[in-house]
């Protein structure tokens, strides 16, 4: 096995440790795959402008597709809770920016960078959270977004992870990907058609 066959089994190895710790705050037990890593940049119009948004960036499975992709690596800006899966993305992708914090502060983050979103991908295991902590993930995402920015979410379930009437915002499935070690839906949210900024989760 090459040098880098043996850091991505190292990084798994790592990655499968921790969700066997905390099973409710990694969506997976093991990174994604390059199959589903294409699928989500495949989505992703890099002719936006700004920066690429990971939430929940893991080992960086889905930042190799992106940069696949076109995506420069200073374009992405991976968030991350776990310190060893940090440690990981900033020794394997020393140019992107990873912020070490809990998604649900995201909007403190973002406070502090001018500009909007290209996109956003979500790996987080965000069916888990409730409404309100969905809320204070979705909506500062959406609002850097603006018209026609997606928030991208990878789920398990065969239902929508995130609860779109209470957030008001829009969203479908977009696609699946059965090739990947966990079969994986893909959904794409945008702004809702009637709300503005204001709406509150209950």
């Amino acid at each position: 096995m090459t040098r880098m066959g043996d850091s991505v089994a190292t990084n798994a190895s790592v990655f499968f440790g921790l969700w066997l710790q905390k099973p409710l705050r990694l969506a997976a037990a093991n990174p994604s795959g390059a199959r589903l890593a294409d699928a989500i940049a495949a989505l992703v119009d890099l002719a936006r402008p700004g920066p690429v948004l990971e939430l929940g960036a893991g080992t960086g499975s889905l930042t190799r597709g992106l940069i696949r992709a076109g995506c420069h690596p200073e374009r992405i800006i991976a968030l991350e809770r776990e310190p060893r899966l940090v440690t990981i993305l900033r020794r394997e992708f020393p140019a992107i920016a990873v912020l070490e914090g809990d998604a649900t502060q995201i909007g403190e983050h973002l406070a502090a960078r001018a500009g909007q979103l290209c996109a956003v991908i979500s790996s987080l295991p965000i069916k888990w959270f409730s409404a309100t902590e969905q809320y204070a993930v979705v909506r500062p995402c959406l609002d850097r977004l603006g018209p026609g920015g997606r928030f991208i979410q990878l789920t398990n379930a065969f239902s929508s992870p995130l609860a779109r009437e209470r957030l008001g915002i829009s969203g479908q499935e977009v696609c699946r990907v059965w090739l990947n070690l966990l079969p994986t839906q893909i959904w794409c949210y945008s702004e809702g058609p009637r709300h503005r900024g204001r709406g509150r989760a209950a």
